[in-house]
């Protein structure tokens, strides 16, 4: 029987992540709002207009709208509380198809001969246009893309990252392990234990020898420079120990305790 390996970022599932909680609630919250909104307004409009059209003129009628007003509201509110519980994993998904297309960007762009235009949609098009920025700036020497790894430490773990690259600095090339992210934020503790885990285990299989290891974001929304995340090689070690406490703990809770 094969083992399972579970990748770097089922791993990391295992991370407490508070801010997840408030994030979901609020985009229910949001789509609440907003919809509620469209229906009291619309009605509002439509009673008005039928106040102005004079078409309403006693007071029972009046009185009988309202009424149907009342009730429509009440009905589709309960619509409303259902698709707000469903909104933040629509987003989740909405985001990660956009992430997945960016990604899809950059390897058709490292892939591609020099000169070769890339076509982007539109709605990825300021991820995509930090990424060329960044790759300017840094004057990138690709040495590999869609770096797949694995190891067998802590019981075993496997992954994918974007790039090994030489990048210049303080005019040197440096050799870095760069995972690329489109995401509001880079947390700490979560990007470090992936960074480490990736530069371990590529460190195991290559003939190259890593330098520094990098997430570098690009947002999704404005056209800012990107964010440049790094690990110095010392620092690297410290968080794939923790990771590998981690490994641990996602066999024993997987495969169970071995007698």
């Amino acid at each position: 029987m094969t083992k399972t390996l579970p990748r770097v970022t089922e791993v990391l599932d295992l991370l407490n992540k508070p801010l997840l909680i408030p994030w979901a609630t609020g985009l229910g919250v949001d789509s609440m709002k907003e919809k509620t909104a469209e229906i009291v307004v619309a009605s509002i409009n439509k009673l008005l207009n039928e106040i102005k059209d004079m078409q309403l003129v006693k007071t029972e009628a009046m009185t009988e709208k309202l009424k149907i007003i009342r009730e429509n509201f009440l009905s589709d509110n309960s619509k409303i509380a259902k698709e707000a519980k469903l909104q933040p994993e629509k987003i989740k998904n909405e985001t990660a198809d956009k992430g997945r297309r960016v990604h899809a960007a950059i390897e058709k762009f490292l892939q591609a001969k020099d000169g070769t235009q890339v076509e982007v949609d539109e709605d990825i098009a300021i991820p995509f246009r930090s990424f060329l920025d960044f790759w300017i700036l840094n004057d990138i020497e690709v040495v590999e893309t869609e770096c797949a790894i694995w190891s067998e430490e802590g019981g075993g773990f496997k992954g994918t990252f974007d790039l090994s690259a030489y990048l210049k600095k303080d005019n040197k090339k440096i050799l870095y392990l760069i995972d690329f992210k489109t995401g509001v934020r880079i947390y700490p503790l979560e990007a470090s234990m992936q960074l480490a885990a990736y530069f371990y285990a590529w460190k195991q299989r290559t003939k190259f020898i890593p330098e520094r290891a990098a997430i570098v974001r690009f947002d999704r929304e404005k056209k800012i420079q990107a964010e440049f995340f790094e690990l110095l090689e010392h620092e690297v070690y410290v968080y794939y120990k923790v990771f590998l406490n981690f490994v641990e703990s996602w066999h024993l809770i997987n495969e169970g305790i071995p007698y």
